[in-house]
């Protein structure tokens, strides 16, 4: 809920009449203060100086599809209408060290339940979130609940956390996260509130790994574990990397069918985690 901050000096303006300077206050009202009873004067007028709640939607493109901008702010005319977005990614946080954030400091405030879908296997799901629960030294997420109303928020947050299979208009995406939060201000103001995932039923979906030592993977299938582990990754703070130099870490923002090896933080998906927490 929006705060109002009210001032409690007079204000005072000059008006010149006939050539003479007086001084008028500002028309001020009383006000009962709940749930003390007391009674104040204010002003008519007031400032609202509450954050602003915004959201970031990161878009997991399949090898081939997308290509990200040259992260040097500026977009040439063979990036593609995706620069807009990626040109944003090209901040401070990115580099070689194979790992960035979606706003310096904006984080989960607290524990976080997750709302999933039962279309999606829960276990799955489940699994993706211990990966990055087990790699910091809190606990990013205390429960979840399957729901089959959960779905995709992306006009406003529910204040559920969740996991949805949908139909992404746009060709050659894999999945879709909506995070929301307050992303400016002070670092240590910023928070992340909610956040959805929807895995784009173009594909088929299952799992990818290989079923013993001798045998290969599933390779016409989009690895689930794979996938949600990677939103996730948005959901506690983390943003893309495109640099080839970082194609095996967790948050690399390509992948295609058959792909396992997101499923497990690399290192400097583990630093960028820790450093947030």
């Amino acid at each position: 809920m929006k705060k109002l901050a009210l001032t409690g000096t007079i204000v005072a303006v000059l008006l010149v009449v006939a050539g003479i300077a007086i001084a008028k206050g500002v028309e001020r009202n009383p006000a009962t203060v709940v749930p003390s009873g007391k009674t104040v004067i204010v002003p008519d007028q007031a400032t609202d100086n509450s954050p602003v709640l915004g959201k970031a939607i990161f878009i997991h493109y399949r090898k081939g599809f997308a290509k990200p901008c040259n992260n040097d702010g500026i977009c040439d005319p063979d990036e593609g209408p995706w620069c807009a977005d990626c040109k944003k990614a090209g901040g401070k946080e990115k580099g070689p060290r194979c790992y960035g954030f979606l706003s310096k400091g904006a984080k989960l405030k607290s524990a976080k339940s997750l709302t999933i879908n039962p279309e999606l296997d829960t276990s799955v799901i489940l699994n993706s979130a211990l990966e990055w629960d087990s790699n910091t030294s809190v606990v990013l997420f205390d429960g979840y609940a399957t729901d089959p109303t959960a779905d995709w928020d992306s006009e406003a947050p529910d204040g559920r956390n969740e996991f949805s299979f949908g139909d992404y208009p746009q060709s050659g995406v894999i999945a879709v996260a909506v995070v929301w939060g307050y992303f400016s201000g002070p670092p240590q103001t910023r928070e992340i509130v909610e956040f959805d995932v929807m895995f784009d039923t173009d594909y088929s979906w299952g799992d990818a790994g290989p079923t013993s030592e001798t045998e290969l993977g599933d390779t016409s299938v989009m690895d689930l574990q794979n996938i949600a582990t990677h939103e996730i990754g948005h959901g506690v703070g983390l943003d893309d990397v495109y640099e080839s130099a970082c194609s095996e870490v967790t948050m690399y923002g390509y992948s295609t069918e058959g792909e396992t090896k997101k499923r497990t933080l690399a290192d400097p998906d583990i630093t960028g985690i820790q450093k947030l927490y």
